[in-house]
């Protein structure tokens, strides 16, 4: 069942950069959660931790599409390496302004620091997946294996994070991503073998990838994802402190992202016959229904078995959205448009923390589980209405071109 990974981590030097990936990638398992902890943990509001996370992501979302052009254009480990230590400068900076009560604008500008310097390893590994493998079947159990590797740190990450800063000290999540992130990025950027070559700025290169109708179509959807995902770390969290047990929220983030890496596995291993956008439509709708149900939850063990079934529907949903990028983009911009997808997670997640830890102030975290939901609905109505634009065939790089040229030989005739 399991021989399409097999595949795939045999290639030469595959095993060893998914691996340094999958570590230096930690921060998007723990370190907006470890934020709103460290924050919540010191001052006591979970509105203040929520728009300090927000900062930080948002700003991560908006300099991504900037460092992966930058990639495209001059190599990983060029860009990269400078630009993670500015990282970790940046998050110890934030920590001590916090503790030393420097100036709030402080605490906005290093976690925006922060934000800005994580960049999108997850779109550099799968650029990297993109360089060595030569069919598209072998790219999506690529896409696949990397989406479960993603949902391995969301396992782990949120409740060791959640464990070490509710028992032992506040900014430990924090620390345990500056580790990670160092110690990765280490490990990554010295693989030269798998690294994709720059490549030289072209007519074809030049644009916004988003000006793909088929692109802006997932952006939009993946900022409502992104309110979804956002918005249900800070409320697992409140939802937790509400029942008295503040510590065990990680255990809830961690049941999401056991059923998400247990459906992306699953989707990996499956060799599939339907088309990658009627999937895509699919996983998204299911999604919308999972947020539904967590209006239901009224325990943790509720609550937990909801958050299940709701990460069933992400990997399948972030897989779907990843094989789409890659078919309709241009291949001179690939790591761009990769990134193009963080950002618009990113900006969702960033919405969904803040407006969700403000609802949680001025109600419950039961009221602010509405967020979530009434996103997640808006996305799968948006893809499912925009379904034909997602269409290779229609909307990728190559056909767009050959649109292009017909449109050109029938003025020239």
């Amino acid at each position: 069942m399991f021989n399409n990974y097999r595949e795939i981590l045999s290639l030469p030097g595959a095993l060893k950069f998914s691996l340094a990936g999958l570590v230096a990638r930690m921060p998007i398992a723990v370190l907006g959660l470890g934020i709103v902890l460290f924050i919540q943990g010191v001052t006591g509001s979970y509105g203040m931790a929520g728009i300090v996370s927000a900062v930080y992501m948002i700003v991560q979302a908006l300099a991504g599409p900037g460092i992966a052009r930058l990639v495209d254009r001059l190599g990983q480990a060029k860009v990269m390496v400078p630009i993670v230590i500015t990282h970790l400068i940046a998050l110890a900076l934030l920590i001590v302004s916090v503790y030393e009560e420097w100036w709030t604008g402080f605490v906005f500008v290093f976690a925006g620091i922060g934000g800005a310097t994580v960049g999108s390893v997850g779109s550099l590994v799968r650029s990297r997946w993109s360089h060595i493998v030569d069919t598209p079947k072998k790219l999506q159990t690529a896409f696949s294996w990397e989406s479960v590797a993603d949902e391995l740190m969301f396992v782990s990450g949120p409740v060791l994070a959640t464990v070490l800063a509710t028992a032992v000290w506040p900014p430990a999540g924090i620390i345990l991503s500056m580790i990670t992130v160092g110690v990765g990025s280490l490990l990554l950027y010295i693989q030269k073998s798998t690294e994709p070559p720059p490549v030289e700025r072209t007519t074809e290169a030049k644009g916004h990838v988003f000006s793909n109708p088929g692109i802006f179509a997932i952006i939009i959807v993946n900022i409502f994802l992104g309110v979804n995902f956002g918005a249900i770390d800070v409320i697992a969290v409140a939802f937790a402190d509400e029942l008295g047990v503040k510590s065990s929220a990680g255990v809830l983030l961690s049941c999401l992202a056991l059923g998400s890496l247990i459906s992306g596995a699953l989707y990996g291993a499956r060799n599939w016959q339907a088309a990658v956008h009627h999937r895509f439509g699919v996983a998204v709708s299911a999604l919308a229904v999972g947020a539904c149900l967590m209006l239901l939850a009224n325990s943790m063990i509720t609550y937990g078995i909801i958050l299940i079934v709701v990460g069933s529907a992400i990997a399948p949903s972030l897989i779907g959205a990843n094989s789409v990028i890659e078919q309709l983009a241009p291949p001179r911009r690939l790591t761009e448009a990769f990134a193009w997808l963080g950002t618009s997670l990113g900006f969702g997640v960033a919405f969904g923390s803040a407006v969700a830890g403000n609802i949680i102030d001025a109600f419950d975290a039961k009221t602010a589980m509405l967020l979530p939901a009434g996103c997640a609905v808006l996305g799968a109505i948006i893809a499912l209405s925009l379904l034909k634009l997602l269409n290779p065939s229609r909307s990728s790089h190559e056909a767009r071109l050959e649109k292009d040229r017909r449109r050109e030989r029938v003025v020239e005739s």
